[in-house]
């Protein structure tokens, strides 16, 4: 997956719902206790606005950060 302004607008166009799940499913994924987050309407809605604000400089910043997670990842396979 790539994370590209495309593929945070999908995101954004999740409900609250669909995003919650999503991170927790991150979470999960890259070894956090999703309990530990405390997900609620007012923490998704900060994640949203966060997101909404993103530069393409963050954008770039965090594709780098996600590609190396998944190659470093592969590697301990």
């Amino acid at each position: 997956m790539q994370i590209d302004r495309n593929a945070l607008n999908r995101i954004l166009s999740m409900n609250d719902e669909q995003l919650g799940a999503l991170i927790t499913q991150i979470a999960a994924q890259t070894g956090i206790d999703p309990a530990a987050l405390g997900l609620n309407p007012q923490n998704i809605a900060g994640v949203r606005a966060a997101l909404s604000g993103a530069t393409e400089a963050d954008i770039q910043k965090l594709d780098a950060l996600y590609t190396d997670y998944r190659r470093n990842r592969r590697q301990q396979r």
